[in-house]
């Protein structure tokens, strides 16, 4: 009998370590998925920003807005801190960059997420 409340103790012991081990991982994994979550969201901007800045009759400005209302829509409470910037490149190109953090569980940890598109401006040519 005396060597059950020997591993009685022990199992509380073990409990007391594993237990707290145990909820740090999992706070990490929540934490990983919260990352990858903010960064999807963040190429879903970038991207409805490039549609709307290239599309036919489109500028930079459209596309930055288009962008924000993505942000706004779909990753306010995920997405802490965005922006976004566009840029006119040459040869007709319009790059959208949205950048931002993903929200954070464990305090001291920051996590940027960031994403660029780069598009051809459509233009209407006459032939002749």
């Amino acid at each position: 009998m005396r060597q059950v409340a020997r591993s009685e103790g022990s199992i509380v012991v073990e409990a007391v370590v594993i237990v707290p081990i145990a909820m740090v991982v999992v706070l990490f994994a929540v934490q990983a998925c919260l990352w990858a979550h903010a960064g999807t969201l963040v190429q879903a901007a970038a991207s409805a920003g490039e549609q709307a800045a290239t599309a036919l009759g489109g500028s930079t400005r459209a596309g930055e807005f288009e962008a924000r209302a993505e942000l706004r829509a779909t990753a306010s409470k995920v997405v802490m801190d965005p922006a976004v910037q566009t840029q006119t490149l040459t040869g007709g190109r319009i790059e959208i960059t949205v950048t931002g953090n993903a929200e954070t569980i464990i305090p001291w940890l920051r996590l940027p997420v960031s994403a660029t598109r780069v598009g051809l401006s459509q233009e209407f040519r006459e032939s002749g």
